[in-house]
């Protein structure tokens, strides 16, 4: 009977100690049952960061957040932490993140929102309170609306941001939502975390060589729309016949009576010279005695001064245009048209009206009919000019265009000779030398 007593008297003696076993066991699982700070929050779902631009250091960025909160709470604060890992922008760990080296929130202004329930606007917070003090790295935006949330995507938008520093890096931009407009740790309700990068620039090299086709040649082409020529490869022909002269006319390019080949000339241009391409002639100096330059017989003794009718030169129209006399000697050369039928990059016209729409122009005393500029017309009216000298007379030019560039424009060139009675008689040739300049 006393060994019985002693027996309970030591299983009275245990109790305390497995008691205090227990407690002491409970206690020391509470850290794995209780959920750490930020497992302790909503999870804000579908998130993302767009911004505008990925270029390091770039400044006036876009920063779009897109993301679903899962609460039904009020949300009046909103804190945005950008850190090098995205495990230091959750809750409670915000110590130890590390700053994008370069970004910053500081000059940051919102841009807009849209999906929030309520009217009242975000405003970026530069004061902050509790937990969210604005930095380089740090947002703060708040407003007062205390409208219930739903669970739907919705954006909002910053600008003026400064891009991180550092070229192909990633970072990470942790949102962090509020009920109160303070920040205070009790109010914070949902957190996600978003991730970008900035990248260094891809840099294309590619050039544009110098181009310029230019061309001359003879057409039976006598308008500004129909094909010369797809380009200067398909333009032929050295030469033009203005017929037999005779004193009752005045033979005019293309001539289809009287000896003629019904030709006119024609010099096609194709440029990429930015600032334009300028088509000069010179008359070529022939073999004989003065006006070697002009309509005349090879190797023929003319006279010295001009306007003489009895030597074997026709005398030249001269640097200033004039309108010919049918039986008073002359030689001159005019620019009936500009002719787009080639061009395919744009298109242009020529006539009145419009006037001249084409890039090529031509200058003064070889513009064919009308007036420069919108009254621009096919024909010769105007007169011919021709300098019997061999210096290189500017006679068509792009430089005054807005666009200068050339797509196979093409100008249509007339001649024109008429004789004086005394004129001898024999073949008369006159050559001539073009030349187009581009400027680039």
């Amino acid at each position: 009977m006393k060994q019985h007593r002693s027996s309970a008297k030591k299983h009275l003696y245990k109790l305390p100690l497995t008691l205090a076993c227990l407690v002491l066991g409970f206690v020391s699982l509470l850290p794995l049952l209780v959920p750490s700070e930020a497992g302790a929050y909503g999870q804000i779902t579908s998130r993302s960061l767009t911004i505008s631009s990925g270029v390091p250091s770039k400044t006036n960025v876009t920063y779009s957040y897109t993301f679903t909160i899962p609460s039904t709470s009020q949300v009046q604060g909103l804190k945005f932490i950008a850190c090098t890992n995205a495990v230091t922008t959750y809750p409670g760990n915000t110590g130890s993140c590390s700053a994008p080296a370069g970004l910053s929130f500081s000059s940051a202004a919102f841009g807009s929102q849209s999906g929030w329930q309520g009217a009242t606007n975000f405003a970026v917070d530069g004061t902050g309170a509790n937990d969210c003090t604005p930095a380089a790295n740090v947002l703060c935006a708040n407003r007062t609306d205390t409208t219930a949330q739903t669970a739907t995507s919705r954006t909002i938008i910053f600008n003026t941001i400064t891009n991180p520093s550092t070229a192909n890096t990633s970072f990470y931009v942790g949102i962090h939502t509020y009920t109160t407009t303070n920040y205070t740790a009790v109010s914070r309700v949902d957190f996600g975390a978003t991730a970008s990068a900035v990248v260094q620039t891809l840099t294309t090299n590619a050039a544009v060589a110098e181009v310029l086709n230019f061309c001359i040649g003879s057409t039976t082409i006598d308008d500004t729309t129909t094909n010369i020529a797809n380009d200067c490869t398909a333009l032929s022909g050295t030469s033009i016949n203005i017929g037999t002269l005779d004193t009752s006319a005045i033979n005019v390019s293309p001539v289809t009576v009287n000896g003629g080949d019904s030709q006119n000339g024609v010099a096609m241009v194709r440029s990429n010279a930015g600032n334009g391409t300028v088509v000069a002639y010179d008359a070529i100096q022939q073999s004989g005695t003065n006006h070697q330059g002009t309509l005349r017989i090879s190797g023929a003794t003319c006279n010295a001064v001009s306007n003489t009718f009895t030597d074997s030169c026709i005398n030249a129209a001269g640097t200033t245009q004039t309108t010919f006399t049918a039986g008073t000697e002359m030689f001159g050369l005019t620019i009936a048209g500009i002719n787009s039928g080639s061009t395919t990059s744009y298109s242009c016209t020529y006539g009145t009206p419009p006037g001249n729409t084409c890039n090529l122009k031509p200058l003064s005393n070889y513009l064919g009919a009308g007036t420069s500029g919108s009254t621009e017309a096919y024909g010769t009216t105007n007169g011919y000019a021709w300098d019997e000298t061999g210096t290189a007379v500017n006679i068509a030019s792009s430089a005054t265009s807005t666009v200068k560039q050339i797509d196979d424009e093409a100008l249509v060139l007339k001649y024109a000779a008429t004789p004086s009675i005394t004129t001898p008689f024999g073949p008369y040739a006159a050559q001539s030398d073009f030349i187009a300049v581009p400027t680039y």
